[in-house]
């Protein structure tokens, strides 16, 4: 009996496993809860979103990382699936300005003043820039000298 209860749930659940779309926005997180306490996540591509799992094991957050379109499978502590999560994650675009100059992109945040973020698919120069001032605060928070 316990088999075919089993078949049935998984039946039951992986009908509803769908829960459509889910919108984030880059560089945030929001909250997920889940009926059944999750046992192992599967993102399809964590560069665009990733998550996090919290202690009761019901609650997840979800982390957009990059613009684009993925997927994230939960599945129960048995191994049948909960949830397959269709993610597709946005830049913040009132807050985010990009500036192309040919086939170079800089991406900057504009807060109060505009200053250049590290964005996926922009120039590498950026990118470099950016990585050499945030290892040399690191460096600097941390104490270690470089003379």
């Amino acid at each position: 009996m316990r088999f075919f209860t089993t078949i049935i749930a998984t039946l039951m659940l992986s009908s509803n496993a769908s829960a459509g779309q889910i919108w984030l926005t880059m560089d945030q997180v929001r909250p997920y809860e889940t009926e059944i306490p999750a046992g192992k996540i599967v993102v399809g591509n964590p560069g665009i979103a990733d998550v996090l799992q919290i202690d009761d094991k019901k609650k997840i957050m979800l982390v957009g990382k990059a613009p684009g379109l993925t997927n994230i499978f939960i599945f129960d502590e048995d191994g049948i699936v909960i949830e397959n999560l269709k993610i597709r994650v946005k830049s913040s675009d009132n807050e985010m300005l990009t500036f192309h100059r040919g086939s170079a992109r800089t991406t900057y945040n504009c807060t109060n003043q505009c200053e250049a973020t590290v964005t996926i698919g922009d120039e590498n120069s950026t990118f470099q820039g950016l990585t050499q001032q945030t290892q040399a605060k690191l460096q600097q928070a941390s104490g270690e000298n470089n003379n």
